[in-house]
């Protein structure tokens, strides 16, 4: 394992045990020490072969939760992108799997992997049919319940066929006993799946709107998202970088509340940015346009509730 120079004997300790392991193919070991090893240097070359080691000793969830630290850098390759997907597959996280594969340009490989997905949810639906139906119900009757079971129906319900799943989250989004933030999620859902069709949605303000999200920006390529990620990097990464993160997080589900009208509610990002910052700290902001407070505070109010529960 080559890595950097000058590590102290502890940490050079654990590559050369770990590279030992993994050559003598002990994956379960080797996965025991690139965790620890991992804690000390969190670079994405032993984050490689910490998800390796874990990938062939069969620890799939764990595996895929590691690889999720650097995303972007296994989908730069053609393989280590195949062994995210085969892990979200592993794992019977079938929409994942599928958000993952689209992301893939070659459009031989991107085809062959959805096929793989859909060889695999074949064979789940015929070992795991009464689970899969019990799912289902569950999760197309999700408003049935609180939302806490809301949020545990929807996280099952990823675990259905693609097919399954869309059918279910279209027949949620138009729901209006559904939580808002559990909609906006499965609308994000459906928009990474790059569903190329209309889709019916009831927004905030309870009507219903249609659109085509595969035409439409992700949250995170709007210039909102962006100006509000920067505002709050430049006025809290200094002083309170915990802060920062929580706000940060915040933020994201809020936007994602009002998301595809950002841009239309969002007008005065400098005011969003520091009326979020003060009702961190406890302090009275009255400086927001009175249009653009109403949603703030409606879509905080559903994030804190959501959150809290």
């Amino acid at each position: 394992m080559t890595l950097e120079n000058h590590l102290p004997p502890e940490t050079q300790s654990l590559i050369d045990r770990a590279h030992t392991e993994m050559t003598q193919e002990n994956w379960h070991d080797a996965a025991e020490t690139l965790a620890e090893l991992y804690e000390k240097l969190s670079t994405f070359e032993v984050n490689y072969r910490l998800v390796t080691a874990l990938f062939m000793d069969e620890q799939y969830q764990l595996a895929s939760s590691y690889a999720d630290d650097f995303l972007l850098n296994y989908l730069d390759d053609e393989a280590n992108f195949r062994m995210v997907v085969a892990l979200a597959i592993q794992n019977q996280n079938f929409v994942y799997a599928q958000q993952l594969a689209v992301l893939w340009d070659g459009v031989d490989t991107r085809e062959a992997v959805i096929q793989e997905i859909r060889d695999a949810e074949k064979n789940a639906e015929i070992t795991m049919a009464a689970t899969f139906k019990t799912i289902a119900r569950q999760f197309y009757h999700l408003s049935d319940t609180d939302i806490i079971e809301q949020r545990d129906r929807y996280e099952s319900g990823r675990h259905l066929p693609v097919d399954q799943f869309i059918i279910g989250a279209k027949y949620i989004l138009v729901d209006p006993y559904a939580t808002p933030i559990i909609r906006a999620t499965l609308l994000e859902d459906l928009q990474k799946l790059k569903l190329d069709e209309d889709i019916q949605y009831r927004w905030l303000d309870d009507e219903l709107y249609t659109a085509n999200f595969s035409q439409i920006p992700l949250l995170t390529n709007s210039k909102v998202f962006e100006q509000i990620a920067d505002l709050l990097d430049e006025k809290l990464s200094q002083d309170d970088p915990i802060a920062l993160d929580m706000l940060a997080q915040q933020a994201r589900f809020e936007l994602t509340l009002i998301y595809p009208r950002v841009e239309e509610i969002v007008v005065d990002i400098e005011n969003w940015v520091n009326a979020t910052i003060d009702h961190y700290y406890g302090r009275q902001n009255n400086l927001e346009l009175s249009s653009q407070k109403q949603w703030h505070d409606k879509v905080r109010n559903l994030t804190e509730d959501f959150f809290e529960k």
